[in-house]
């Protein structure tokens, strides 16, 4: 699986915190925007009134003394309001403050008055930067509480889904018992888990008859190979002519690689049904040189060098199971070696490596271990001696790979 992709819950915090600050971001500029017209509205109309209440003392025939109020008598007329912004230099602070003014001209008692008056312009930069910091400490304690309770909240949602994505991810057609999911009070989750628990027991029961009937099959056919072979023995004994003797060998050859096929495709079905669930302490190293030595004729016939080193590696394993396995794999060995070649079988903790000398075996490396599938150089083998060996690893849990390179052939087991 690639390492790159991202949880679920994870990605939905994610989204949830990315729009929420965009939203809070938002919120922010328009509560900004919104603040600032707001008191610009209201200082506008507090330079309103302190202008007519000048002007009523003006008609009363006082003139006014107010401090940043500035009154002069014009020739011109009366003119609209005119709102501006002036620095004022505040000697008691020795710093130029940022005031609002209002100025406008009218006819008061017959004359001409020029009147500006100010007020106290809000500090926009430290307004802003404190409505920043608050609005930041609440919008990052709003986002950290909401991703919080989202999470929590996904979790307990989504985990129905989880449990059964577990339960999936362990899920073998070989199993005993067909597979049962987590229900759920979500209705989507529900009808996914009726879909999949229906679509795996139907694989399920699919498998199970195609496992019951191999495995009937391989018991039915014991009986009359054997009596076949019976029959072929006593047909040998008497005398026949020497094209007869032939057609009889070649029977009983048939007959043997049938019996052989018979058991191997017995042997694959109760790999498949977890037939082989006792496990005990063994010297995989003395395994090893036992299959050796029972094989030890067949090297020396065709002339073939069997090399072995292993250290003296114990682990827990079904013994019949790891015979078979090393058996199949020198067998393999000896099929594909060319006379005077060179076998090798080197066991270590980690792996148990198989090196044979020979030619290409046309097959993709790929196909190598399904069933029936056979080089071209064999045409005795049955095909499923690898299918076996793969199928004995997953049980162990083990790892089986093959490759070919400058004329040796490679079949590594990694515990």
């Amino acid at each position: 699986m690639d390492c790159r992709l991202m949880k679920l819950l994870h990605k939905t915090t994610l989204l949830y915190l990315l729009a929420t600050t965009l939203i809070l971001v938002a919120a922010g500029v328009t509560l900004m925007l919104v603040l600032r017209g707001l008191v610009d509205d209201e200082i506008d109309e507090e330079l309103r009134l302190q202008y007519d209440l000048i002007v009523e003392q003006i008609r009363g025939g006082e003139l006014p003394n107010v401090p940043l109020t500035t009154i002069a008598q014009v020739s011109q007329g009366p003119t609209a309001e005119l709102f501006g912004d002036s620095l004022v230099y505040d000697r008691v602070q020795h710093l130029h403050e940022e005031y609002k003014y209002l100025r406008k001209t009218s006819t008061i008692n017959g004359q001409n008055y020029q009147i500006m008056v100010m007020d106290a312009h809000v500090g926009w930069q430290e307004f802003f930067r404190t409505i920043f910091l608050v609005f930041l400490v609440m919008a990052a304690s709003l986002v950290l509480a909401g991703a919080i309770i989202n999470y929590l909240a996904a979790r307990s949602i989504w985990r129905p889904f989880f449990q059964n994505l577990n339960i999936l991810k362990q899920f073998s057609v070989s199993a005993p018992q067909p597979m049962q999911l987590q229900k759920s009070s979500i209705r989507e989750f529900e009808e996914l888990r009726e879909v999949l628990e229906e679509m795996t027991h139907k694989s399920w029961q699919e498998f199970s008859s195609l496992r019951e009937f191999t495995e009937n099959a391989s018991h039915e056919t014991q009986t009359p190979l054997a009596i076949i072979r019976s029959k072929l023995d006593r047909l040998s004994q008497y005398p026949v002519s020497e094209e007869m003797a032939e057609h009889i060998v070649h029977a009983k050859s048939g007959v043997d690689r049938l019996s052989r096929m018979n058991k191997s495709l017995l042997l694959l079905a109760k790999l498949d049904n977890n037939a082989f669930t006792d496990k005990q302490e063994l010297n995989l190293c003395e395994k090893l040189q036992e299959q050796a030595g029972q094989m030890e004729e067949l090297f020396t016939l065709r002339n073939i060098t069997l090399e072995l080193s292993c250290e003296r590696v114990r682990m827990r394993a079904n013994t019949y199971l790891c015979e078979v396995l090393i058996s199949n794999l020198l067998a393999n060995a000896v099929h594909y070696t060319p006379e005077g070649g060179t076998v090798s079988g080197a066991l270590t903790k980690d792996k148990l490596v198989f090196r044979n000398t020979g030619q290409p075996i046309g097959l993709d490396s790929a196909q190598l271990f399904k069933r029936f599938r056979k080089g071209q150089q064999s045409n005795h083998s049955t095909g499923l001696g690898l299918a076996i060996v793969q199928q004995i690893c997953q049980v162990h849990g083990w790892r089986v790979n093959y490759g070919y390179q400058t004329g040796w052939h490679t079949f590594t087991i990694s515990f």
